[in-house]
């Protein structure tokens, strides 16, 4: 079977950009992709890269999509290669779409909840009391960006503010070395910290679970396991500790399900967003809500990081499953900056 593909660039300013050890970040950009069958019948896909993760780049999937010619069929999407993980999720979700029912599986539970998003330094004080306001009972810091001293002193700071009612989630995104994360050991101990994330660069896994079992709070991996491939990696080296996955970068959907299952993984899978828009959200979000995952918050509290463009909605502290079926993907589709012509000019991301 063989569909109509076009394509559209997208480019979202960030309202604010987001500041953490790599610092400041303009503008999200991505690749909205509209597959259409014989019969009329259309459905959307979202190619949103970030190379830091192991995807491939937005020129090269621009370049894969441009050599389609307008065209892809049914085994050409199987046939996408690993090294285009993006590529394949956006087709395979939207081929997905068209061939099958798009409705929640029995069983599947109907909301989850959010993980509320903390900005790196003194903001994260300011910020905490709204997202307290709005029910957020999981909350995620970005750390690394201060010395640990000062990091830690707000740590022990929004903890009393926030009481015994919140569970942390801190995330280092790789940028503290190890006497940096044992500085943390005595502030961590006997906190209400679900787990630190990422606190070693990529490369450096070895390290992180060789102390993994000793820390006093849970380590998780996430930039060391952002595509299929890597996460293979990881499980066959026993990373013992949790797996955050953002599914718009891990590839194919079907080959990431099948292999949190047959590893028995569904209990320490953390799903996470990769600031795709509504669009990609649709698809992404989808394993959260499946029977027999662990409903552990999901990593899409990412409200006010963009201006209001349409291309997105913002979660309050629960996502509906009823709400993921809403979205409006041929809205996005239409609000999408760049015409749908192969070849259009690329925004850049600076």
């Amino acid at each position: 079977m063989a569909y109509a593909l076009t394509y559209r660039l997208y480019r979202r300013p960030f309202r604010s950009p987001p500041r953490d050890v790599a610092g400041g970040w303009r503008a999200r950009t991505g690749i909205l992709v509209r597959l259409e069958n014989a019969s009329g019948r259309v459905a959307y896909g979202e190619v949103a890269p970030l190379e830091a993760f192991g995807t491939e780049s937005l020129d090269t999937a621009e370049a894969f999509l441009r050599d389609r010619n307008g065209r892809v069929d049914r085994d050409e999407i199987d046939a996408v290669p690993e090294s285009l993980p993006c590529c394949r999720f956006a087709l395979e979700s939207a081929r997905d779409d068209l061939e099958g029912p798009t409705g929640p599986a029995a069983g599947d539970r109907a909301e989850v909840p959010v993980a509320g998003l903390l900005p790196a330094g003194g903001a994260a004080e300011e910020r905490l009391p709204a997202l307290l306001t709005a029910g957020f009972r999981t909350l995620k810091w970005k750390i690394g960006a201060e010395p640990p001293a000062v990091e830690q002193d707000r740590f022990r700071r929004m903890r009393a503010r926030a009481g015994e009612r919140v569970t942390w989630r801190l995330d280092a995104n790789g940028g503290l070395d190890r006497s940096d994360l044992r500085s943390w050991e005595a502030v961590l101990a006997g906190a209400p910290v679900e787990y630190l994330e990422q606190p070693f660069p990529l490369g450096q896994e070895a390290a992180m679970r060789s102390l993994a079992a000793s820390f006093p709070a849970p380590l998780a991996v996430d930039e060391s396991v952002g595509t299929l491939p890597a996460l293979r990696v990881r499980a066959r080296e026993g990373w013992p500790g949790l797996i955050v996955i953002k599914p718009a970068l891990a590839g194919s959907p079907a080959a990431l399900a099948a292999f949190v299952e047959t590893r028995g993984l569904a209990d320490r899978v953390v799903f996470s967003s990769a600031l795709e828009t509504g669009v990609g959200m649709r698809h992404a979000l989808k394993p959260a809500f499946r029977r027999g995952m662990v409903c552990r918050a999901v990593g899409w509290g990412v409200a006010g990081l963009f201006e209001d463009d349409g291309l997105a909605p913002d979660w309050g502290a629960t996502i509906a499953r009823s709400g993921i079926e809403e979205i409006d993907t041929t809205a996005v589709w239409e609000r999408a900056a760049q015409p749908a012509v192969p070849g259009a000019e690329r925004p850049e991301n600076k």
